[in-house]
């Protein structure tokens, strides 16, 4: 027969239990701070097939290496579009520094829009990267994208760098995307 043991209350056994899942003197564990933020900044492939997020994620790539790569030769990038063609094949596309020498930034950017709209129909993202200064970051410079996937995505991504030394060596800070308008397949 089974040895019997004298019933414990309900509280008694979830503190015995408590006292043996913790060690002595330490506090139970508080999420951290950064996981919401992180998840946050990552809600929007909740909302997207595998493929797509792969593909923005790529095209993201794209658009840091073009930047890295004009920081480090000329310590600034002009605004320019990178698009994922169907076929899987990764474009770039710049205005002639003559067509936009005259222009307003905006009107830049309106016309890298222009051209991926002309050509949607053969792409399933397209990304306009263009470099700000973030005022609320102590005039900090960043890469900011406004990103469109075929499948509803649209995101704006501001990611944050710094040029540094004669090398022009060029550090990049976290990234954050934040839902935003449809401009490509609206």
């Amino acid at each position: 027969m089974a040895e019997k043991k004298p019933a414990r209350t309900k509280k008694a056994r979830g503190a015995g239990r408590d006292r043996q899942e913790r060690p002595r003197g330490r506090a139970r564990s508080a999420p951290a701070a950064g996981r919401s933020a992180a998840d946050a900044a990552n809600a929007w492939r909740q909302r997207v097939s595998r493929d797509a997020a792969a593909t923005i994620d790529t095209l993201m790539a794209h658009v840091q290496s073009v930047a890295e790569e004009q920081l480090g030769r000329h310590g600034a990038f002009p605004a320019f579009l990178v698009t994922a063609r169907k076929d899987g094949e990764y474009e770039l596309d710049t205005l002639d520094p003559g067509e936009t020498a005259g222009l307003a930034p905006e009107a830049v950017l309106a016309a890298l829009r222009a051209l991926a709209v002309e050509r949607r129909d053969e792409l399933v993202c397209a990304g306009v990267a263009f470099p700000a200064t973030l005022p609320d970051r102590q005039a900090q410079e960043a890469v900011v994208v406004e990103t469109e996937h075929r499948e509803g995505a649209a995101l704006t991504v501001v990611q944050p760098y710094r040029v540094k030394g004669a090398e022009r060596t060029v550090g990049f800070g976290d990234a954050v995307a934040e839902p935003a308008g449809r401009w490509l397949w609206a």
